[in-house]
């Protein structure tokens, strides 16, 4: 019978090793610096293979995102359900090799239809690496290290974000300037990322865990809901937030916090990078530029995230929930108004990445210490709906504004509902100053 382990403070499952540890850390960062990779990659794509005029980028990009999340809400669930059946290491493993097939053939694409096809087809594999990465991080530590080993994670895809701005993003510059051309440039940056795909793949398939995780009867009662219907899910979840609205703010949180990624990730980039061809900058050049504002917001987010779970054990989830509401409600509709070469642009970025990253964890740990156990997984499927709504809201709604009203207009709008969330929040710490008693 396997004994439990330790990495570092972290107190790990029966059966998990620290090599499946370490190993799930660097597919954590590798995930989230490559599912980042894309979203902020496509303006070059947009402007350079496909020299869509910048009036119509907006509605572009939002036809890309809410395909691509649609695919994803039909995929995730079946993909946790066949890894209870198969494993999680064969489900992440083919989730990095089917993303280097998509990044392969993106950059090849010479028509719309063309690059919404084949973005589609490598957001098959981003679904499953998505899902891996939720379940095997519930996986791998005993209840008392969840919240270490979470905080731990969020770190390291804050690093994984920053190494794909600032490697990734400038790997265009870098060809453009050994004498390739622009097309060619892209496409080389492209499969340079499919590579490190293929080598996360190999890691992966070295070092995570053989067969289904072992697990004590409690995690086994908690882990049987993740995977219900979406009826039945709806309603267990519905059911708790009814009994606590602690648990309704933590799907409106989860709901904003998705939305602001949105932006973040894709709309950031996008307006930046237009604001540079604006400027005369050559393509390379310009997401270059978008490259430095954005991981300067992501630095920042990175720093924040340590801070933040140093101090969120010594104040209510609510209040952590307002606070992280705060920065971003200021960052977005800094960034929104602020010209982008202008130093205020770096001071925005600052207040949006401690509001991002505030935003996703805040809602994470209320959610984790009010959810009961035995619907917990129900209560967090159903944030992950509230979340993947939340990423068509800020598709179907930033798209249109950011072509026919304003650039700026996205950022104002997720400003304006992470504001919400920050009033709701502010109603039920008064309201509800105490939490209800957990129905364990």
């Amino acid at each position: 019978m396997s004994t439990a382990s330790q990495l570092g403070p972290i107190r790990l499952a029966p059966g998990v090793s620290r090599w499946n540890a370490l190993t799930f850390l660097y597919a954590a960062l590798a995930s989230v610096c490559l599912l980042a990779f894309l979203s902020f990659i496509q303006p070059y794509a947009l402007n350079v293979n496909l020299r869509i005029p910048p009036e119509m980028q907006g509605r572009a990009t939002l036809v890309l995102g809410v395909l691509n999340e649609i695919v994803t809400l039909l995929l995730i669930g079946p993909f946790g359900a066949l890894s209870d059946k198969i494993g999680r290491r064969p489900l992440y493993v083919l989730g990095f090799l089917w993303i280097a097939a998509g990044f392969a053939v993106i950059p090849l694409s010479t028509t719309f239809s063309q690059l919404v096809l084949t973005t589609m087809f490598w957001s098959v594999g981003a679904a499953a690496v998505g899902a891996m990465l939720a379940t095997v991080l519930a996986d791998i530590p005993q209840e008392r290290s969840r919240g270490a080993l979470v905080g731990l994670t969020g770190l390291l895809q804050c690093a994984g974000i920053l190494i794909g701005i600032f490697v990734l993003s400038r790997l265009p510059k870098h060809f453009a300037l050994q004498g390739y051309d622009a097309i060619t440039a892209g496409r080389l940056t492209y499969w340079s990322a499919a590579a490190l795909c293929i080598v996360s793949a190999i890691v992966c398939l070295a070092g995570l865990q053989r067969g289904r995780p072992a697990a004590s009867h409690q995690h086994e009662h908690a882990y049987e809901h993740e995977h219900e219907s979406w009826p039945r899910l709806l309603q267990q979840g519905a059911s708790a937030a009814a009994s606590n609205p602690r648990i309704l703010l933590g799907y409106a949180a989860n709901f904003v916090a998705r939305a602001d990624i949105v932006i973040i990730g894709t709309y950031f980039s996008l307006r930046v990078t237009q604001a540079g061809l604006d400027r005369g900058l050559h393509a390379p050049e310009a997401i270059a530029h978008a490259g430095r504002v954005y991981g300067i917001a992501q630095f920042a987010a990175l720093v924040g995230a340590g801070l933040f779970l140093l101090i969120s054990d010594r104040f209510d989830r609510v209040t952590t929930v307002a606070a992280a509401m705060v920065f971003a409600a200021i960052g977005y509709a800094w960034v929104g108004a602020a010209d982008p070469f202008a130093t205020a642009m770096y001071v925005a970025a600052v207040a949006m990445g401690l509001g991002e990253l505030g935003a996703i964890l805040s809602a994470q740990l209320l959610l984790g210490q009010e959810a009961p156990l035995r619907l917990r997984g129900s209560v967090l499927g159903l944030a992950g709906l509230f979340g993947s709504l939340g990423v068509l809201f800020a598709n179907l709604v930033a798209g249109p504004l950011y072509d026919f009203w304003s650039h700026s207009a996205p950022f104002y709008v997720v400003g304006a509902c992470n504001l919400v969330v920050l009033a709701w929040a502010a109603w039920i710490k008064a309201r509800y100053p105490v939490a209800p008693p957990s129905q364990e």
